[in-house]
């Protein structure tokens, strides 16, 4: 017996396969060394590809805007954690007992040990192996989310009139039609046609008929650069290309792959244009195109209501209706909405369709009497007033705007003003009624300084930038008592506002920008001509200049055609402002061109190749102002130091590499703008520091090489040291490339308006986490440390912390937390806060190595927006308990790739989250519920979840993921849903679930229907273990779903429960129910033909597979 053991031994001893594992194993033993520095070279190549990935994907995202594909970013997951297992591997205390070292160690290595790390070695090295075969990718475009309107579309104290009620229902009943693209609204200037259409979107939005809004003012001389910046800007895309066509396509391709319903409002239309340029999907198409799309009713209604009475076979035959759809898809309910003074203007832009044009009349005699009582203050008690009321608004032709402005300048003025306006009405023979009403309310104005402001607001143009007034106004010097740029500014923004009160200037796109109506803006010229002698032109022709153009006090053209040039001498002995913004290149400036405007104070050159020491601009020594941006200028700036009354001085844009040392002398200069000089690279020394008055400084994104503190003390190169130098100071936008380049010593405590960012952020910013504009007041620091530089070491950064209003973080890997560690007072300011690429950060607020304290911390209490991307090590928001106002004004918050979070909130922190509305979670490989519930609760009743503003929830490649909200139970659970009973978010609107493994959305008796009532849109995409989407009894609470999107979810065969068909006869009275009062899904979209009661869904990875039957359940609800 032993015999035949000891033979089969030997028999399995020679076995091929057991010769060539055993060697295996002693290759293990054997080449230890050999693997692991293999292993070395083969994890540095990983990285390098990484880098270049990570470099493109960075290029891509950030500067390009586009989406990265989830296979990239899994990737580039898979190999950041193959990386920290290498490095872990590389720094066991095991290594040191496996590597064969007699003469360093003095002892021989321990097999069992070496063997363990072989083959570790060697499994790394096959991972390794695998990631680089598997690095090829492509891209795909991406947005992130416009920005939100819902302010600029308040509408705050618009006045309803009966005569407009029924051109706004018809009008808002347009735009919910899902066929209609394009709707016009055209009446005189004046009429208040924008007002309206701000009413309407107001509407829509809040009915949810309409997800973005963008708007864009088109104007006389249209813009395209301008125009495609509104629509981008609202729409949160930067446009980074240069050319219009490549800009027009960037946003044509958004807008055609967008999912949300989008209206565009194109305002101030005076001649047809080109769509194509603008960006805008344009296309009408012929009989069974969109001209037909308006017959077609709501796909999904239509086959509910068909399948109802038993129709559904003939409704899956319905072609032309297919075709409407498939129309329709091409551009995802985006929407045009024109406003234009012609109705011809409207016709030739829409192709002719009349029944989509709406005309605004005039108001009627009571609406006109009423409204100016109204603006003009008048109450019953006014009966002296009322006939005398009745009478100038009756005189205005029922224009609103002419109302309204005749009826303020007149409120609080004697009887006799009233009486005499109303004799010039009737008597004096002027252009019309828009024109007495702005001359009366100039005329009523309180002083010459507000007139005189508003004369410079009229030749400013559309949408223009306060700033912009506040340097004329410090140009030209004519505001009384005030000296500095701070007072100038809060001076202006206080006229402005009773321009506004006044009804002669209009809010525009942001609190930094006003508009003026095209009617007072011709009424404010036609006055500056005539009592300032202002010349202006807009793209006209200039064959001669004007014989009296010496009289002028005021020259001002815009993109004009300079037929011969400029004359080489003219004698302006009036003229205090020239202003010209030009578009042609081969415009010069002529030698002796400025010696005859010796008066001259503000001189605006834009555009112009320019030799300063070839010009007599030496003989302007009285300007105040000198503006030369986007110039095409000489080396030679040495000139510009004789100007010594200069208070403001720019080159943004400009092609200078130098500044000039002789601007030493301008001792009285308050701002310098130097931004996006691209090829600016050296400032001499000195030259900062002796601007002595300097309160306004912009640099950014320029070349300047900067001196290292450090390195020397008689640099011939300026040192940002030089900045301590300038107690005036008071804004500061500027990029410091090195954090060596900043002194210890500089300290920013009396800044109040800057943008400071230190290290290069370029691979960092989100859209919708940008640097703030160049004049915009704000508060903003963005920081990236490397090299393990400690942010303690820099005190005057340090104490801005307390102050910032938007903070960027990066590579901060010195600090445990943000709280205990940068700011015990709890960021008091802080509005906007992203922390990006750290490893050490384990939660925001982290009180480890302190003593707590017995009160709850308050903390971030005017936060709004939370950004936290690749933070390696931290597994919670906050570890300790806070109070209010803690997070009380938090309403976004954006977690990505942070692979240790466990959960996003306790649920003591959310009873704080009173205005959260945006929750987006993706790739965090650990994270198990958003909110967690505390150890203090984990034995007791659990606590109610509600999250009252709540509107948009994405959950995205969450391998871990289990529940929103858990609830402690003493059973187990085979399969949990997603929300509980305790879950409560009644204003959610969206939401987007993919790749997170859950059973259920909703349990099958969910009892709290009312918490997901107000929800409009749900995309399920990549849930592998969803059977089902919603329970009948779920799917009778959704009474306002419009859209339904569900693709790739493999195990699904179904919408509805197949084990609950008894239900489906009440679930069909219910949507019946909802159908009859307009709240049906209006989109199911799952890859297939929407009449099929079986649905085919598609993988687009898998072409020639065969594709899965996916059935709806749908059928049933028509049965009894």
């Amino acid at each position: 017996m032993d015999s035949l053991i000891i033979a089969g031994f030997r028999k399995f001893l020679r076995w091929p396969l057991l010769k060539a594992w055993l060697k295996e194993q002693l290759i293990y033993l054997t080449s230890y060394e050999t693997s692991v520095h293999e292993l070395k070279g083969a994890v540095e190549n990983l990285k390098n590809v990484r880098d270049e990935i990570l470099h493109k994907v960075d290029e891509e995202e950030q500067r390009r805007g586009r989406e990265i594909p989830l296979q990239v970013k899994e990737w580039i997951e898979s190999v950041n954690r193959l990386i920290s297992e290498y490095e872990d591997f590389n720094e066991d205390t095991y290594h040191e007992l496996a590597v064969f070292d007699l003469l360093k160690s003095g002892y021989l290595p321990k097999p069992g040990i070496r063997y363990r790390q072989s083959r570790q070695a060697h499994d790394i090295r096959r991972k390794v192996n695998g990631l680089l075969q598997s690095a090829k990718f492509d891209t795909f475009s991406y947005w992130s989310g416009p920005p939100s309107m819902d302010a600029f579309f308040s509408n705050v104290g618009y006045e309803s009139f009966p005569s407009r009620e029924e051109t706004m229902r018809k009008m808002i009943a347009e735009l919910e039609e899902p066929s209609v693209r394009m709707i016009g609204l055209h009446g005189l200037s004046g009429m208040g046609k924008t007002t309206l259409v701000k009413e309407i979107v107001k509407v829509v939005l809040e009915a949810k008929k309409i997800d973005v809004v963008t708007m864009a003012s088109v104007t006389r001389n249209p813009d395209i650069r301008k125009i495609q910046g509104q629509i981008a800007d609202t729409l949160g895309v930067i446009l980074d290309e240069e050319s219009d066509i490549a800009r027009a396509a960037r946003i044509q391709g958004m807008l055609k792959s967008e999912k949300k319903k989008t209206l565009i409002i194109l305002d101030d239309l005076w001649e047809k244009v080109d769509f194509n340029m603008l960006g805008i999907p344009y296309e009408i198409h012929g009989d069974n195109g969109l001209k037909n799309v308006k017959e077609g009713k709501s796909l999904l209604a239509g086959s509910l209501m068909n399948m109802k009475d038993g129709k559904s076979k003939e409704a899956r035959g319905a072609s032309p209706e297919m075709k409407t759809e498939e129309t329709r898809s091409q551009y995802k309910g985006c929407k045009i909405l024109m406003i234009s003074e012609s109705k011809k203007v409207l016709l030739s832009q829409m192709g002719r369709t009349e029944n989509c044009v709406f005309s605004l009349e005039v108001l009627k005699e009571k609406e006109a009497e009423m409204l100016f009582k109204k603006m003009a203050g008048m109450g019953d008690f006014n009966s002296e007033f009322q006939k005398l009321g009745a009478q100038i608004a009756n005189k205005c032709n029922g224009l609103p705007m002419t109302i309204v402005t005749t009826a303020r300048a007149l409120k609080n003025q004697s009887r006799s003003v009233w009486e005499d306006s109303l004799r010039r009405l009737e008597w004096q023979k002027l252009t019309g009624a828009p024109e007495f009403s702005t001359k009366l309310s100039y005329d009523l104005l309180e002083d010459e300084e507000l007139k005189y402001t508003f004369l410079l607001c009229g030749r400013m143009g559309h949408d223009a930038l306060i700033m912009d007034l506040v340097k004329y106004c410090i140009g030209l010097g004519f505001l009384q008592g005030i000296y500095t740029v701070r007072e100038t500014r809060d001076r202006v923004y206080t006229l402005v506002e009773k321009l506004k009160e006044s009804g002669l200037l209009s809010d525009s796109y942001s609190r930094d920008q006003f508009t003026m109506q095209d009617t007072i803006r011709s009424a404010a010229l036609s006055i500056a001509n005539k009592e300032k002698h202002l010349f202006t032109m807009t793209k006209g022709k200039i064959d001669e200049w004007p014989d009296k153009l010496e009289k002028y006090a005021a020259i001002s053209l815009h993109h004009c055609d300079f037929i011969e040039g400029f004359p080489r001498r003219i004698n302006y002995p009036r003229l205090r402002v020239f202003h010209v913004n030009n578009s042609d290149p081969h415009l010069k400036i002529p030698k002796n061109f400025f010696k005859g405007m010796k008066e001259l104070k503000v001189l605006i050159l834009t555009g112009i190749h320019f030799s300063l020491l070839d010009s007599s601009i030496s003989s302007l020594t009285e300007l105040r102002l000198l503006c030369l941006e986007h110039c095409t200028l000489d080396k030679e700036l040495s000139i510009i130091g004789v100007l010594k009354k200069l208070r403001i001085l720019s080159f943004s844009r400009s092609d200078i590499e130098k500044l000039p040392v002789e601007l030493q002398q301008l001792k009285k200069l308050q701002i310098f703008d130097i931004s996006n000089c691209s090829k600016l690279r050296e400032i001499p020394s000195g030259v900062i520091s002796s601007l002595v008055c300097l309160e306004e400084l912009y640099m950014r994104n320029t070349l300047i090489q900067w001196e290292e503190e450090e390195l020397t003390r008689q640099s011939k190169i300026a040192l940002l040291s030089e900045l301590k130098h300038l107690s005036q100071l008071t804004t500061l936008d500027i990029q410091i490339p090195e954090v060596s380049h900043l002194p210890k010593t500089l300290f920013f405590d009396k800044l109040n308006s800057y943008k400071i960012v230190i290290g290069d952020l370029s691979a960092s910013l989100e859209t919708d986490f940008n640097i703030p504009e160049r004049y915009e007041t704000s508060r903003f620091l963005a920081i990236r440390l490397k090299d393990g530089v400690d942010i303690h070491s820099l005190k005057g950064v340090k104490m801005l912390f307390e102050g910032v209003q938007s903070l960027l973080l990066e590579e901060l890997n010195t600090v445990h937390d943000i709280f205990y560690r940068l700011n015990l007072k709890g960021f008091p300011y802080l509005k906007h806060l992203l922390i990006v690429n750290n490893s050490t950060i384990q939660s925001l607020i982290y009180p480890k190595d302190r003593q707590q304290s017995q009160h709850p911390e308050k903390a971030f209490p005017k936060l709004e927006s939370l950004y936290l991307y690749k933070l390696k090590k931290i597994d919670n928001i906050c570890s300790c308990k806070l109070s209010e106002p803690s997070f009380g004004k938090l309403k976004v918050i954006k977690i990505n790739l942070c692979g240790q979070l466990k959960s996003v909130f306790s649920i003591s922190v959310v009873n704080l989250l009173t205005v959260l509305e945006t929750i987006e979670v993706s790739e965090c490989n650990s994270l198990k519920e958003i909110v967690s519930v505390e150890d203090s609760q984990s034995n007791t009743q659990e606590s109610k979840l509600v999250l009252p503003k709540l509107l948009y929830l994405k959950l995205q490649s969450l391998s871990q993921f289990g529940e929103f909200y858990p609830i402690p139970s003493s059973t187990v659970r085979a399969e949990k849903e997603l929300f509980n009973k305790k879950v409560e978010v009644l204003k959610l609107d969206r939401m987007e679930l993919s790749s997170i493994p859950i059973a259920n959305i909703w349990s099958d008796h969910y009892s709290h229907r009312s918490s997901f009532k107000n929800l409009t849109h749900l995309d399920v995409n990549g849930c592998w273990k969803l059977k089902y989407l919603i329970s009948f009894s779920m799917a009778k609470s959704l009474l306002s779903l419009q859209s339904v999107f569900v693709s790739e979810c493999e195990n699904m065969r179904s919408i509805f429960p197949e084990s609950l068909q008894m239900e489906a006869d009440s679930t069909r009275m219910g949507l019946a129910h909802s159908a009859r009062h307009g709240l049906e899904p209006t989109r199911l979209d799952l890859g297939h033909d929407p009449f099929s009661s079986t649905l085919t869904r598609t993988h687009p990875a898998r072409h020639g597979s065969r594709p899965n039957q996916l059935n709806t359940g749908l059928g049933r609800l028509g049965s009894t």
